[in-house]
């Protein structure tokens, strides 16, 4: 059965615009076919879940935490680094050209999962949860998704109602042949109804899944990142508050020990604030270890550190020899983990004091300086003082990019809500000479190009502007 749902997910790779259900039916009817809450299980395991999270690593390149160290004669992640549009060459290296292509075979993998759930033999409670885990996935594939390829939800120039989002795939039996792009506005409201479901019948099983599969405490937390991107602070408050209720544990970093990234990770299955975990850091996931090792965490970043924050040792390693003295770069991984329902709910409550509900301010601060006593040396831990309520935002956003710098986008999709800044690339033209590449304030590039290979199967799909070739100076 295993060999045969992992032939179901290659093959569903290979030929996106076929069904997994329609592949299901024209084999064995005997060996192929989920008959058991079981095999159901497996086809999830196989079809909608990846040994990498489905993490593609041109979207670690596009905000202001890397930065590249130095010449490389075969930069092939040129593209994605200097946002280049799609007639630069290397179309398969522009940002975002590979996470189209592993979510969507990975939600058409939820949406088999969905479709057979009814049809197979097992107990209540196994059934509902395959679906809750099938519900949830294609929520957060989504989430990401209309992220990247739609413009911010809550931005004071986007209109949700019309701006583009992407196709919602939501039968087995549909292929993307003729399919048009969903308004931003109606992938969010499909996302929220998956998690409803999906959270619902997580619960109701009762049945708890290891830390390598999504549950119900991490169906709140992406629900109050929904919030956050919508506006809804008192719902992002209320689905963050969940999460605390089910699990509050923090590490303890300053009784963490000498740092050992590789033995004793920060994302691994003892952490006792992970939630689900779904994928490797990041950086993990490039083409060569060689292209790897010529990005490093950008100095914007490592100065926003303060004195005494164990995360600078912790979270990351710094490489130190003769030839380049200083590359620091992340050693954390992909994974919903309970800080970020602090800095959550601390930016909702946030966001409410800069409305003049300024109760909330001190609501705010506290679940910061919660987070920030388990990440610095006592010694130099001191409780954050603000001056008002942009400050006091502000240094949300600030603790964040601290705390999850490398993990599922977050600095990315944050800077699109908050104004899309602009953004300079130092690129090493050759050993001694560099161009600075500039993402400009609001630049096109910040909602990415649907990739060519996706466009040329289905023509209703309507692209996204394509920003003019991008120069350095």
């Amino acid at each position: 059965m295993k060999r045969n749902i992992l032939l179901l997910l290659l093959l569903s790779a290979l030929l996106p615009v076929s069904s997994c259900k329609k592949f299901l039916e024209e084999q064995s009817q005997t060996d192929i076919i989920p008959k058991s809450a079981s095999s159901l299980n497996e086809l999830l395991i196989g079809a909608a879940y990846t040994s990498n999270g489905g993490v593609d690593a041109t979207l670690r390149l596009l905000d202001d935490n890397i930065a590249e160290e130095k010449f490389f004669l075969t930069n092939d992640m040129f593209p994605a680094y200097t946002w280049q549009p799609q007639t630069a060459g290397k179309p398969d290296k522009v940002a975002g050209s590979m996470i189209w292509l592993s979510l969507y075979p990975m939600i058409l993998g939820c949406n088999s999962v969905l479709e057979y759930a009814p049809k197979v033999t097992g107990t209540t409670a196994e059934k509902e949860n395959v679906e809750g885990q099938a519900y949830l996935l294609r929520a957060f594939y989504y989430y990401q998704l209309v992220n990247l390829y739609g413009k911010p939800y809550s931005d004071r120039l986007s209109n949700p109602s019309t701006d583009l989002g992407v196709p919602l795939m939501l039968s087995a039996d549909l292929s993307f042949e003729g399919k048009k792009r969903n308004t931003v506005a109606e992938v969010y409201q499909q996302i929220l109804q998956d998690l409803d479901k999906g959270i619902l019948l997580m619960e109701r099983s009762g049945k708890n899944n290891n830390v390598f599969r999504i549950n119900h405490i991490a169906g709140y937390l992406l629900a109050s990142r929904i919030y956050l991107q919508m506006g809804n602070w008192q719902k992002a408050i209320e689905a963050s508050t969940t999460v605390l209720n089910y699990k509050s544990d923090l590490m303890d970093l300053p009784n963490w020990g000498a740092p050992d990234q590789n033995n004793k990770p920060v994302i691994e299955r003892q952490n006792i604030e992970s939630i689900w975990i779904y994928g490797p850091p990041s950086a993990a996931v490039f083409p060569s270890n060689s292209e790897n090792l010529n990005y490093r965490l950008s100095e914007n970043l490592m100065s926003a550190f303060e004195n005494g924050d164990l995360r600078t040792s912790i979270y990351i390693k710094d490489r130190r020899s003769i030839k380049r003295p200083s590359i620091v770069f992340a050693k954390v991984g992909q994974s919903f983990r309970v800080a970020e329902a602090l800095l959550n709910r601390a930016e909702a409550y946030a966001q409410l004091n800069k409305l003049d509900q300024t109760g909330n301010g001190q609501l705010a601060l506290n679940d910061l300086n919660t987070l920030r006593k388990k990440r610095f040396r006592p010694d130099a831990y001191q409780d954050l003082v603000v001056t008002d309520a942009d400050d006091l935002l502000q240094k949300c956003f600030e603790e964040k990019r601290r705390e999850l710098f490398d993990e599922d986008c977050h600095r990315w999709f944050d800077l699109r809500r908050m104004g899309m800044p602009s953004i300079n690339h130092v690129y090493y033209e050759n050993n001694v000479q560099t161009a600075v590449y500039t993402l400009q304030e609001r630049d096109p590039a910040y909602v990415l190009q649907i990739p060519k290979t996706a466009m040329e199967r289905n023509p209703n799909l309507i692209p996204n502007p394509d920003p003019a070739l991008r120069k350095g100076h």
